[in-house]
């Protein structure tokens, strides 16, 4: 259950991750990269789901596409296709569902935007996630590919939110992209998942597309977070630990 946000501002957009890797429950990494710059363009692309899955989307757009216009241009079918082919060849047909984020910059329009998709082959990993996620209302789920101002997944309740006072109803340009992202990693950290287990963890990375470029950076460590080691997050101070990021 990786843990993905990300936030669009007027000359930037950005996409926060954490960088745990773990088979059947138990961490073999803590410091896995998962959130890829697509070659070739002012673009990035992280999954939840499948570990690789997100590795395969970045060379299958890096060499069909030369800008974020192209990518934020494919359909369902393109997505669906590549899910399933890796289903079927990675995954020996298990059941899977993978959120797709994809941050970039659009040529045309000369701005910054996020998108994302939901896959999904059904099953009892759909019904997991479902379990796992706020955002319950099928309607909330993102079937084509969609552009978002803000994003989150999973996504916390607004109960969780409002505990850890993370800040609601602010503007985008007046959030502080790397404190507002890794509160919000904070909270998704805290989340158990139906088996009693936490998931998320090891670094939280922050990637940023502006006009220039792509920058990517760790901005933050969980010591704790050690491989063959369950997940074990620390009591917060939800006001101290704002006070002293944003003092930093």
């Amino acid at each position: 259950m990786s843990a993905i946000s990300a936030l669009v501002q007027s000359n930037a957009v950005h996409m926060m991750t954490d960088s745990l890797l773990y088979v059947r429950g138990k961490v073999v990494q803590t410091d896995f990269p998962k959130c890829l710059p697509i070659r070739g363009m002012r673009a990035a692309i992280a999954s939840t789901g499948p570990a690789s899955f997100a590795y395969l989307l970045a060379e299958m757009l890096a060499t069909s596409c030369t800008t974020f216009d192209q990518v934020a241009a494919k359909d369902r079918e393109w997505f669906h296709g590549a899910f399933d082919w890796y289903i079927e060849n990675e995954r020996a047909g298990a059941s899977e569902y993978a959120t797709v984020v994809l941050i970039g910059w659009l040529e045309a329009e000369d701005r910054p935007a996020a998108f994302a998709i939901e896959l999904s082959n059904g099953g009892e990993k759909a019904e997991w996630v479902k379990r796992n996620n706020a955002h319950t209302d099928p309607s909330n789920v993102a079937h084509n590919l969609v552009e978002l101002p803000i994003l989150a997944n999973p996504i916390p309740p607004v109960e969780d939110l409002r505990a850890a006072g993370w800040r609601l109803g602010v503007d985008r340009d007046a959030r502080d992209a790397e404190v507002d992202l890794l509160h919000m990693l904070e909270i998704q950290r805290r989340r158990r998942a139906t088996d009693g287990r936490y998931y998320v963890g090891g670094h939280a990375v922050l990637t940023t597309v502006t006009r220039e470029g792509v920058a990517q950076r760790a901005v933050h460590h969980w010591p704790e977070d050690r491989v063959g080691k369950p997940i074990r997050p620390k009591p917060m101070d939800w006001k101290g630990w704002r006070t002293r990021r944003v003092a930093a």
